[in-house]
């Protein structure tokens, strides 16, 4: 069974790189941010197609872990991974995590 929006290995960052990031160490942990603000989920959407996920939305890690993406920005709290690329669950395109926080 296929996985829909699940992580592919090329979109990962090499081993060691999570640190350089500047992740909160909540982040890192897997602990959520404070994107439980809704303003802050307002801003966040596809660069290609412009779909905007919910918290319900769910991704799939390498390592087998599902989560909400957007609540550690892109790092699976359960191997700490930072993911450089997500894809969108629409569109089915890739785009660089960061791009999807419009308005910083």
């Amino acid at each position: 069974m296929r996985t829909r929006g699940l992580l592919a290995s090329r979109s990962r960052l090499p081993c060691g790189t999570v640190r350089h990031l500047r992740f909160k160490e909540s982040e890192r942990s897997g602990g959520a941010t404070k994107l439980d603000d809704g303003d802050r989920w307002k801003r966040i959407r596809c660069p290609k197609c412009a779909w905007q996920p919910e918290r319900r939305h769910r991704w799939v890690c390498s390592c087998g872990h599902t989560w909400n993406t957007f609540d550690t920005h892109g790092v699976c709290p359960a191997c700490a991974y930072a993911w450089r690329d997500t894809m969108c669950l629409r569109c089915q395109q890739w785009s660089p995590h960061v791009a999807w926080y419009a308005g910083g």
